[in-house]
C-alpha cells in the first residue's frame, strides 16, 4: 500500500508522520522538529489539509493589518518572514535560513504580487514577477529568492481605474518588472525601520509609487521606466537622447557631452543599462511613436519623420520588429 510522508506546511520539510491510502485522521496537532511549528491537520489518505492557524506573536495592531491584507491563509507563517506594514501595502521578504519551498492552496484578501529575484527575465535589467487578485484561490511555491508584497483591494482597484476602463482578473499573471523596483522597495523597508522623522509621509508617498509602478508593467510600460544614471555622464546622455530623439543623435554627440571616449561611453553605457546607445535611442523613438498612433489625426509618415526615422520604410521596420506589428496593425488594433 502506497505510503508518503507529512510535509511541513510552513517549511516544506518532512515531518516524522506518514499517511497511507486508507488514512483517516481528525483534528490531528502536526509538529514539525525543523522550524518547530505545530499546526493541525486532516487526513483522508494521502489527501492532507490544513484546518488550525498557528498563534503569531505580534502586536495586535499589526496582526490587524497584516490580516486585513493576507487574511486567515495559511500560506504565511509569519516567524518565516520579515515584513513590513501599512495600512495599504505589505512587504514580505523571506528569511534565507529557514523558509522552504512549498505549495499550499491559499487566496487573500488583497492584491498579491510576487517578485523572483531568481529567475532570468528575457528583457535585460528585469524580474520576473507574477500578481493574483484578492481571493483567487492559488498554489504557487515560497521561494527565498522572492519579495511578497500585498496591496489593498480598494487601494489598488483605485488606482488601476486610472489607467484602465476595467478591472480584470488576474490569476498568476505574469509579467515582467524593471529592476529599479528593488530599490524603491527597498526605500520602503528603510524608512519603515528607522522610524525617520515624518515617516508617515513618505511611507505613504512610496506607496504611491510602489503602486503605480506595478499597475504600469502589468500594462507592459517596464522598458519606459528603466533608471536614470547615478553616472554623470550617462545620465546626460539619457537626459539629451529623452529630449531630442527626434533630431540625428550619433555615440560620437553622446559621448561627448559626458566628455568621454566613443569607445569607453558605449561600454559603460550597456554594461549598466543592459543595451547600447543607440538602442535605448530606438527604444524612446518606438515610445513616442506609439503615443502619436493613439491620435489618429497624426499620419504615419509624419510620424516617422517626427520621431527620427529617415524613411517611412525604416520606421515600419524598427516598429515591427521591437513591438511584432506594423504602424498601421497597431493603429488599428488600438482603437478596436
Amino acid at each position: 500500500m502506497k505510503t508518503e510522508w507529512i510535509l511541513c506546511p510552513f517549511c516544506g520539510s518532512k515531518t516524522r508522520n506518514k499517511v497511507r491510502e486508507d488514512t483517516i485522521l481528525e483534528n490531528y496537532p502536526l509538529y514539525c522538529p525543523k522550524c518547530k511549528q505545530e499546526s493541525m491537520i486532516k487526513a483522508k489518505g494521502l489527501k492532507i489539509t490544513i484546518i488550525k492557524e498557528p498563534v503569531t506573536l505580534v502586536g495586535s495592531e499589526t496582526n490587524s493589518l497584516i490580516k486585513n491584507l493576507i487574511g486567515n491563509s495559511m500560506e504565511f507563517n509569519l516567524s518565516l518572514f520579515d515584513y513590513y506594514i501599512r495600512d495599504s501595502l505589505g512587504i514580505f521578504i523571506p528569511i534565507l535560513e529557514r523558509i522552504g519551498n512549498r505549495a499550499i492552496n491559499h487566496k487573500h484578501p488583497a492584491y498579491e504580487i510576487i517578485i523572483n529575484f531568481d529567475v532570468h527575465s528575457f528583457m535585460p535589467k528585469h524580474y520576473h514577477a507574477e500578481i493574483t487578485s484578492p481571493n483567487i484561490l492559488h498554489n504557487n511555491a515560497q521561494n527565498m529568492y522572492c519579495y511578497y508584497i500585498f496591496i489593498d483591494k480598494d487601494y489598488f482597484e483605485k488606482r488601476f481605474l486610472m489607467y484602465s476602463k476595467e478591472i480584470p482578473v488576474f490569476e498568476c499573471k505574469q509579467f515582467e518588472m524593471c529592476s529599479d523596483i528593488l530599490k524603491v522597495l527597498n526605500m520602503f523597508v528603510f524608512e519603515y525601520s528607522k522610524c525617520m522623522m515624518n515617516a508617515e509621509l513618505t511611507l505613504e508617498a512610496q506607496t504611491e509609487i510602489i503602486t503605480h509602478w506595478l499597475i504600469r508593467s502589468l500594462f507592459g510600460e517596464t522598458m519606459d521606466m528603466r533608471a536614470i544614471s547615478s553616472n554623470y555622464s550617462l545620465a546626460r546622455a539619457q537626459h539629451y537622447i529623452e529630449q531630442h530623439y527626434m533630431d540625428n543623435i550619433t555615440v560620437e554627440k553622446l559621448a561627448n557631452l559626458g566628455y568621454m571616449s566613443k569607445t569607453s561611453f558605449n561600454r559603460w553605457f550597456k554594461k549598466e543599462l543592459g543595451i547600447t546607445p543607440i538602442e535605448y535611442l530606438i527604444e524612446v523613438r518606438i515610445k513616442m511613436a506609439k503615443l502619436m498612433l493613439k491620435r489618429k489625426e497624426n499620419q504615419i509618415t509624419e510620424i516617422a519623420m517626427r520621431c527620427g526615422f529617415g524613411s517611412s520604410a525604416h520606421f515600419s521596420s524598427c516598429f515591427q520588429k521591437h513591438v511584432g506589428l506594423t504602424p498601421s496593425e497597431y493603429r488599428e488594433k488600438y482603437n478596436d
